[in-house]
């Protein structure tokens, strides 16, 4: 029974997602149209480009995902005091959460998926030897900014929510080397680039020198942070 509810939640999910155009299209379109435009770019001076994009685009949709999609919709559900009816459902409410979780990451596998036969099919990429690596680098890189999402999420207020995750945002893509490398850049620039999880996740798929060290900090971190937000939170009694 509790298998058949908790399969039922993740088709609504898929249900729901769909209907959202703009989540359908942010989610698994856009990051193909990313690929598309900077891979025709720059492949043509630098073949090696696309070992170069692909990571760059996987971690900026587990940014996308967890800072836009996972953080804030969590969130909404504890702002607005739906949290609090859904414990008296008969389901448990930990179904719910995970299932969302899951749906989630469901599609975030199937636009990395989508990214690679893109990447074979027109530039003959070596998919499969590189596939266990951006699997594990992607759902890394959606674990840690999915915490990241919950934790400025919960943080901010309510108006002031999509800006403190819109700054968050273009500060990692921009200062992380999503797009383009930044070895010439100034030194304090650097330091701050070596210091997030962007660049330590972009350098494990890329085959350069990482810290797991510092990822694990990150992680450690903000599972912490969270928790200790969750404990304090107040949830309206009414919606």
């Amino acid at each position: 029974m509790k298998v058949k509810v908790f399969l039922y939640n993740i088709y609504l999910d898929i249900l729901s997602f769909f209907r959202l155009k703009v989540a359908v299209f942010f989610s698994i379109l856009f990051p193909l149209l990313l690929f598309i435009v900077f891979s025709a770019i720059w492949t043509s001076d630098n073949p090696n480009y696309i070992g170069f994009i692909l990571p760059g685009l996987f971690v900026l949709m587990g940014m996308s995902e967890g800072l836009f999609s996972i953080g804030p919709v969590i969130k909404e559900f504890y702002s607005s005091g739906r949290i609090r009816y859904m414990k008296f459902m008969p389901v448990d409410i930990s179904y719910f959460f995970i299932s969302f979780l899951l749906g989630r990451m469901m599609f975030f596998i199937i636009s990395i998926l989508l990214l690679l036969l893109l990447s074979h099919f027109i530039y003959d990429f070596n998919v499969w030897q590189e596939m266990p690596i951006y699997l594990i680098g992607s759902i890394s890189s959606l674990v840690i900014f999915s915490l990241l999402g919950l934790c400025v999420s919960f943080l901010s207020k309510k108006d002031s929510g999509k800006t403190l995750t819109n700054i968050v945002y273009f500060i990692l893509m921009f200062v992380g080397d999503i797009f383009y490398s930044m070895t010439g850049a100034h030194p304090i620039l650097k330091f701050i680039k070596n210091l997030l999880p962007t660049t330590h996740l972009l350098s494990y798929m890329r085959h350069e020198n990482f810290s797991t060290t510092i990822l694990l900090i990150w992680f450690i971190s903000l599972a912490i942070v969270f928790r200790l937000l969750i404990h304090n939170l107040k949830i309206p009694r009414t919606i």
